[in-house]
């Protein structure tokens, strides 16, 4: 194929990605009580999935209620005349990536796999349950441990008993869903450093002797992803 051909395969591919992204968003969009209600919102309450198994941990321990979330003193509000509407094509838009994912990889693959030699076709095809199975435990790991934790702890610290945590709904939001997908990217490290250690771009000595470079581009890139939020920089990072 020339390139001008390529550039046709990949135009078909895209617009199938497109397309069936496109339903997953208005899917998601029609099912606003759910989204926001249950999922997005469950975490800045008590009685969420989170709180109720560290509390069971804790009286298992022998803590009693000590680890016990009785109340979240966090409120959201909506400081702009569009702004749930936003909200809510925004965080339609991020759902449907995630809940298509693996659609996503198998155009991906479908585009590049002509490409490979025999070796390479079956490696990487061995690899493509991996990369939808690591993305989703990130994303999985990003929800339930993630946000949660972070959310307990910044919306109960406090510099004065007269500051009340009022939350934009915009902040919350883009803190949970990047802590969601954040975590999904992480955990395709694996992957990322199978293949580019297959080529021979890097190896374990070579990490190692590196680890302290590493160290601080991941402080970079957390606080990059979260410029007003010390306290989930930290959480990120690690």
């Amino acid at each position: 194929m020339g390139f001008l051909e390529h550039l046709d395969a990949l135009r078909a591919h895209l617009w199938r990605s497109v397309l069936v992204l496109f339903v997953a968003v208005i899917f998601l969009f029609s099912q606003k009580a759910w989204v926001f209600d249950v999922v997005l919102l469950g975490p800045k309450r008590p009685d969420f999935l989170t709180y109720r198994w560290v509390c069971s941990l804790g009286e298992y321990w022998g803590q009693g209620h000590t680890w016990c979330v009785d109340a979240l003193p966090l409120q959201l509000v909506n400081l702009d005349l569009t702004g749930q509407l936003m909200q809510h094509f925004y965080v339609s838009i991020v759902g449907a990536v995630v809940l298509i994912f693996p659609y996503l990889v198998w155009e991906i693959w479908r585009f590049v796999s002509p490409a490979l030699r025999d070796r390479e076709f079956y490696a990487a095809r061995n690899l493509i349950a991996a990369v939808i199975a690591l993305f989703y435990a990130g994303c999985a790991f990003g929800y339930l441990i993630l946000s949660p934790m972070s959310i307990l702890f910044l919306s109960q610290y406090s510099v004065s008993a007269e500051v009340v945590n009022t939350i934009a709904l915009g902040s919350y939001l883009s803190t949970l869903t990047m802590m969601v997908l954040s975590a999904g990217l992480i955990f395709e490290l694996p992957v990322l450093a199978y293949f580019l250690g297959m080529v021979g771009l890097i190896s374990a000595p070579w990490m190692r002797a590196n680890r302290r470079y590493a160290i601080v581009i991941n402080l970079f890139l957390a606080a990059a992803l979260t410029p007003s939020d010390v306290g989930g920089m930290l959480i990120l990072a690690l």
